[in-house]
């Protein structure tokens, strides 16, 4: 009998998802925190407020004095991601694409994984994309690879970054992240 319960506690573990329900009953939601490209010199703007069922990301992007992007992170903490193989993201954006990413380095200069969030002109869209599907990135520009399961197990920071390098004003609203 032991042993069954050991399997069905291990078998829960394992298949349950790892989400952010973003709104006013979300437990792991009010770490997540913005970073602009004011750590190196820009003039981007950004702020977040939490509503009843989301998060809200908004700010101008600012080419000036070398900027060029706006985030909205977790703290530094373990996300070991490779017992999933999908993300599930419920957001809507304007003015600029976004983008999830997964660090597994604490430097800004080392590579990070990410994947593309569409604008969606202001209308709620649900996507789910496999993790496999996320492209390595150093500083912006495209490297060769993807994630392999090493890889999503030494994941130490999650975040959403503005992704197309252009001087515009933004929103994204997130309603929730799955990983599945």
């Amino acid at each position: 009998m032991k042993y069954l319960l050991a399997l069905l506690i291990t078998t829960a573990m394992i298949t349950s998802p790892l989400s952010f329900n973003f709104g006013t009953s979300c437990d792991n939601c009010d770490d997540w925190f913005v970073v602009l490209d004011g750590v190196m010199g820009g003039l981007s703007t950004g702020e977040v407020e939490q509503s009843a069922e989301s998060i809200i990301f908004r700010g101008s992007v600012s080419l000036e004095n070398n900027g060029g992007f706006a985030s909205l992170r977790t703290p530094y903490q373990s996300y070991d991601l490779s017992r999933y193989t999908a993300v599930t993201v419920r957001y809507k954006s304007t003015g600029q694409d976004f983008a999830l990413t997964l660090n597994k380095y604490k430097r800004f200069w080392r590579p990070n994984y990410k994947i593309n969030l569409p604008i969606t002109e202001g209308e709620w869209k649900t996507v789910t994309y496999n993790l496999s599907d996320f492209g390595t990135y150093r500083l912006g520009e495209p490297l060769e690879g993807h994630p392999d399961k090493d890889d999503l197990a030494s994941i130490i920071r999650l975040g959403l970054i503005s992704n197309t390098k252009a001087a515009t004003d933004f929103e994204i609203e997130v309603d929730k992240i799955v990983f599945e």
